[in-house]
């Protein structure tokens, strides 16, 4: 493991990433290594190298229709798992061979394949030089997310803390990183669960309404049901800081901040969570009709009962597959298709259930 400074991969609150090298093969993998403090926090970093570890396996096996019929979508009948979801090569493990801390350091660490930037890193790079996307790269790569999470929720699990920062490129291929926060659909999230990150704003209204009630602790609450409309939300604000190059919502939580000082996060989600219309910026309602029929009609609609998912939204017009296209600026270079690789690559297909 390169433990230098510039081996530094990324930094959250309950780890740290890192480059390193197998080295019986010279091959660079992603090590991610989890912070450990008193009981209770190593508790919390083992549910979730515990949760990271089920999710990875599920997450590469072949695809299954779904019992429900809107979290399938027929497009993921070509898809390859792993070209949507980053690769699982090994993780810490305790005496009896199961996740947990490694019997020489004590650590809890996960080891996985290696990615060249993330989808923030790409958009950071565009502002910097004040070049947004063309309106054919923000297409392809709006579909690349919408297909991942689909994927996702096929698979039968909610992220929770979808935003551009879990979107990798790995050789050209968009997948989905930092699964261990993921939960299965329909489970319910207690407001003491310090395993769930979230970041506000991303999240949706109704996960704000949560956040408010745990504040305010109502613990006498079943807490919230962990549903793909959660993740819905944050894909469209994903999608458009394709366009404005910034969250979509920063400058209101900006201004919020900005007058209360700590009370303004609380102001911010309060504002979220009584949201009746989607917070479309100029630039995004002027970038392109389709897209903001995506936005209005299928991933920032205020009321969850009437967002729609992800595979419902792969058959929105702006997302059908005759038109996109392919360009120099593209960051995406592979597909997730199958019929696109090499027959020695192709995975099984769909199953029923």
């Amino acid at each position: 493991m390169d433990t230098s400074e510039k081996g530094i991969i990324g930094k959250g609150s309950s780890s740290i990433c890192r480059k390193g090298r197998i080295v019986e093969t010279g091959v660079l993998v992603a090590i991610k290594v989890y912070r450990l403090g008193d009981t209770e926090q190593k508790q919390a970093a083992l549910t979730k190298l515990e949760r990271t570890i089920e999710v990875l396996q599920k997450l590469q096996a072949p695809f299954r229709r779904p019992s429900d019929s809107k979290l399938w979508n027929a497009q993921l009948e070509t898809v390859q798992p792993a070209k949507l979801f980053m690769r699982l090569l090994d993780y810490s493990k305790d005496a009896a061979g199961r996740p947990g801390f490694d019997n020489e350091h004590g650590q809890l660490y996960v080891v996985t394949e290696l990615a060249q930037y993330s989808l923030k890193d790409f958009l950071n790079e565009r502002k910097k030089v004040s070049a947004p996307p063309s309106k054919e790269t923000v297409r392809s790569i709006a579909k690349a997310i919408v297909l991942v999470m689909a994927g996702l929720h096929a698979k039968g699990f909610v992220h929770l803390d979808m935003k551009p920062e879990n979107l990798m490129f790995f050789d050209g291929c968009l997948k989905l990183i930092d699964v261990d926060g993921c939960v299965e659909i329909g489970t319910r999230i207690s407001a003491d669960d310090l395993s769930i990150s979230f970041s506000p704003v991303y999240c949706a209204p109704e996960w704000a309404s949560f956040i408010l009630d745990k504040n305010s602790r109502k613990k006498d609450k079943l807490g919230i049901c962990a549903l793909p409309g959660l993740d819905t939300w944050s894909v469209g604000c994903t999608i458009c800081e394709l366009v404005t190059l910034d969250a979509i919502l920063v400058p209101a939580y900006r201004n919020w901040v900005a007058q209360f000082g700590r009370r303004g996060e609380a102001r911010f989600m309060d504002s979220l969570a009584k949201m009746q219309k989607a917070p479309l910026p100029a630039k995004v309602q002027q970038f392109d009709d389709e897209l903001v029929e995506l936005m209005t009609n299928c991933l920032l609609v205020c009321p969850k009962s009437q967002r729609r998912t992800c595979a419902e939204s792969l058959d929105c017009p702006y997302l059908q597959p005759d038109k996109l296209q392919r360009t120099k600026s593209n960051p995406i270079r592979v597909q997730a298709y199958a019929e696109e690789d090499d027959d020695d690559e192709r995975e099984g297909g769909v199953e029923e259930v």
